[in-house]
């Protein structure tokens, strides 16, 4: 196992949303059970517990937000420590299958928590609190996410060592789809598509969260009330695809660095 700063704030990152989310978890049950039934003053102090599972919510998503960044962070400053790496793709080619599993599943999980708070998010503006139950157990049904996440993190690190792996040119050579390796193209030579990728990204997850989220609250009767709110949504995501593209054109427009 190679480890430095970025490998132990990684995993500190991990355990403080694992932690955390469980102690929720343990909130939402309760919560989730008390609502079928309850009423009146018992429903109005479930909607203050339910209150604080939202908050936490909020905070996992801030980790794996952070998550997604550091990962690749932690990947470049790995690469010393591996022979042969040129990139952060040889990093995780030393740590293969669990690197690419735990960059996927880190990706997917940014993608489930979002959507959770995002339906969250509407059920705050409404009466009652309507949702409360489902959200309840849907926090519950996303928390075994963040445990795998954590045992992916400790299998990629634990797993490296200083192996010599191949080139990414050698893997992705110039005549390739991708004229090249992708993670050099976005890390080094194009770097404005750091901010292109995520905002084509949550663009279209305003998109389906909100399709999702019209789709479930049919027989509900909250159409009316969540109507403006959806459209927020989606002009939230024209306004994030606008910035992509002027990012993308800005960065065609420069050229790729280092290019002369």
């Amino acid at each position: 196992m190679i480890v430095n700063l970025y490998v132990t704030v990684d995993l500190a990152i991990a355990f403080f949303a694992l932690v955390v989310g469980s102690y929720t978890a343990l909130r939402a049950y309760k919560i989730q059970k008390g609502a079928k039934v309850a009423s009146g003053d018992r429903r109005y102090e479930l909607e203050k517990d339910f209150y604080l599972v939202s908050t936490v919510g909020w905070m996992t998503l801030a980790t794996r937000v952070i998550a997604i960044p550091l990962f690749f962070v932690t990947a470049i400053s790995l690469i010393p420590s591996v022979p042969g790496a040129m990139c952060e793709f040889g990093v995780l080619q030393a740590g293969a299958p669990f690197s690419w599993m735990d960059l996927g599943l880190k990706l997917f999980t940014i993608f489930a928590f979002g959507g959770w708070l995002f339906f969250d998010l509407i059920n705050r503006k409404l009466k009652s609190s309507p949702f409360m139950g489902n959200l309840s157990s849907s926090f519950i049904l996303l928390m075994p996410l963040l445990f795998i996440d954590a045992g992916l993190d400790i299998a990629f690190f634990g797993s490296l060592k200083p192996l010599v792996v191949p080139c990414c040119m050698v893997i992705y050579s110039p005549n390739s789809l991708f004229a090249g390796c992708p993670f050099c193209l976005v890390t080094y030579k194009m770097p404005l598509l750091m901010g292109v990728i995520p905002s084509f990204a949550l663009a279209l997850a305003l998109v389906v969260w909100s399709f999702l989220f019209r789709r479930y609250s049919n027989g509900v009767g909250v159409q009316e009330d969540t109507s403006p709110m959806l459209l927020k949504a989606l002009k939230a995501s024209i306004a994030l695809a606008i910035i992509g593209i002027v990012l993308l054109i800005t960065q065609f427009a420069i050229g790729p660095l280092g290019t002369g």
